[in-house]
């Protein structure tokens, strides 16, 4: 390797998986990769395999990652010239699902731009996203190309039966490449203007493409077996797989008296964790529901969800926590605003004007241990408290937000901490956070086992409950304990180190928060509710045994 000066690596933002809907900043380049598709996949291990060649033999790689590419002499298997080339012959567009897939695209003379200014600029072994903040949804590009065309959408579009594995979104932060001196520098409209003329100019360029211009193109129709990665839009689904989180679903004594004989929810936050979770349940219990397609911060997409779908109950489950943790918040204090505080605001005052009960997700880290709440007192925090924890800026927003929200009595504040699942391969789950980490504190704190009080949270919607809630399992476990758990459940070898607070301090941005809350208003409300340690072993860590 020693004649090889620099070694560019080119992937794709697929490999960051699925971007969340509300997400106002995207993927940066030291988010977790978690592809969610084959193609993702392939392209991930590739990173991984250059990366060691790097490691191993002092190869000087820089990986590219980037958005939706297009252009002139692009094989029509990709969206844009395939469109294009339909168009131009006068035929109907094909959108997969629904159209609502939102991508970036980048013309090709920009990318090639990138890569010269990654070249000559980047740093060897550091990894460059190349995106674009302007998103299209699918069936915008298939309008606009309608429009250049003088074609009727109305007819000229056809919605064809959705293909698997084709994620919602991808949103890259390139902050990192807009340091080095590159930015976008073509629009849309000229972009596209320009790949039109020169597709009408090479008509014959690729030869037969019939194969390709197909709704469901097979690999066997492709020129040459080439491989089709077609970017058509996804239609919204709430059951493409099994369930992976295995969750243990409880019940409870109800009456029939407290529940609306006909249900209809409304869910925000549909690629995140607790929001899919809510889907899944809804579809265990045969609730209808649907996810929201507005952005928080955006009134009128909001409402015209609401006069779509017409929901008894909306669940804000959306909400800026950061990536890869809370300290990204820190650096994006008016990204966090807008839809920690602004977004949720503006959901829960939509939902009062339609007489609608709006069941918010929040959190408990806005207190800390202090003289009057001593840790391993078992003196916790109760729901009328005023938050004293302002070590983070996602706890101040959240704790900002929900002094605001006492006004309306139509919220019903759910303060979660530290989520557990059983599910103990999600990266967002506490267990597997603090199983991976060098080195954890030990500190005993209140937390939410999601599959005992996700469900609790459907009833209280059930009962039209409103006001604040302490939304955790009684009492109080340290890391220490879960992991000694962990290891008679899971895995006898595994081992940790701990260290102290002013250890931690060293490594993170933001100081975390580490309470107890008083969960008993919940309890009395659900009798059957059972202590955090025991709902562990119950639902976390009896289903995941290793015999």
């Amino acid at each position: 390797t020693g004649q090889i000066r620099r070694f560019i690596h080119v992937s794709t933002d697929e490999v960051y998986g699925e971007t969340d809907e509300d997400a106002v900043v995207g993927n940066h380049e030291a988010s977790q990769l978690l592809p969610t598709n084959p193609y993702s996949a392939t392209k991930a291990g590739a990173e991984m395999l250059v990366m060691a060649y790097g490691r191993s033999y002092g190869l000087p790689v820089i990986t590219t990652r980037g958005n939706n590419v297009y252009g002139p002499n692009q094989f029509p298997e990709k969206l844009i010239p395939k469109f294009i080339l339909l168009a131009m012959r006068g035929k109907t567009l094909p959108i997969h699902g629904d159209g609502s897939n939102v991508r970036s695209y980048l013309y090709c003379e920009d990318v090639a731009e990138a890569f010269e200014v990654i070249l000559h600029k980047g740093e060897v072994g550091h990894v460059y996203n190349i995106g674009t903040k302007k998103e299209r949804r699918v069936i915008d590009v298939a309008k606009d190309i309608c429009k250049l065309f003088s074609m009727d959408p109305e007819t000229s579009i056809k919605f064809v039966e959705n293909r698997p594995f084709n994620d919602q979104r991808y949103f890259l932060d390139d902050e990192k490449l807009k340091n080095l001196g590159w930015s976008e520098q073509t629009v849309w409209e000229e972009g596209l203007k320009k790949t039109i003329e020169w597709y009408t100019q090479n008509p014959e360029w690729w030869g037969d493409v019939s194969g390709a211009l197909l709704p469901h193109p097979r690999m066997l129709m492709m020129p040459g077996g080439r491989h089709f990665d077609s970017e058509e839009g996804k239609g919204t689904s709430f059951a493409s797989g099994p369930n992976q989180t295995r969750m243990v679903v409880p019940t409870f004594k109800t009456s029939s008296s407290t529940q609306k004989p006909a249900l209809k929810f409304l869910i925000y936050g549909r690629t995140g964790w607790i929001g899919g979770l809510l889907g899944q349940l809804c579809e265990k219990q045969g609730i209808p529901f649907e996810y929201g397609r507005g952005r928080l911060e955006d009134r009128s997409s909001l409402m015209a969800d609401i006069q779509n779908i017409k929901p008894t109950h909306v669940f804000n489950a959306a909400g800026v926590t950061g990536r890869p943790n809370v300290d990204w918040c820190e650096s994006h204090k008016t990204e966090t605003i807008r839809t920690n505080v602004a977004g949720t605001l503006t959901l829960a005052d939509v939902c009062r004007e339609h007489g609608l009960l709006m069941m918010n997700f929040a959190t408990g880290c806005i207190f800390e241990y202090d003289a009057g709440h001593p840790e391993g007192s078992g003196v916790g925090y109760k729901e009328e408290d005023k938050p004293n924890f302002t070590g983070s800026f996602y706890s101040k927003t959240k704790a900002m937000v929900e002094e605001l929200l006492k006004e309306y009595d139509n919220v019903c504040t759910l303060r979660v901490r530290m989520p557990i699942s059983s599910d103990l391969n999600n990266p967002r789950n506490f267990i597997t956070k603090i199983a991976r980490y060098n080195k954890v504190v030990n500190i005993p704190n209140s937390m939410t086992i999601l599959d005992e009080l996700l469900p609790i949270s459907i009833e209280m919607a059930k009962r039209n409950l409103n006001g604040i809630w302490n939304f955790t399992n009684p009492g109080v476990v340290s890391h220490n304990e879960i992991l000694e758990m962990y290891k008679a459940y899971i895995d006898p070898k595994f081992q940790w180190v701990n260290f102290t607070l002013e250890e931690q301090a060293k490594v993170i941005v933001a100081p975390r928060s580490n309470n107890e809350m008083d969960a008993s208003k919940l309890k009395n409300e659900f009798p059957d509710l059972l202590p955090i340690k025991e709902s562990l072993i119950k639902y976390v860590f009896e289903p995941n045994k290793r015999t």
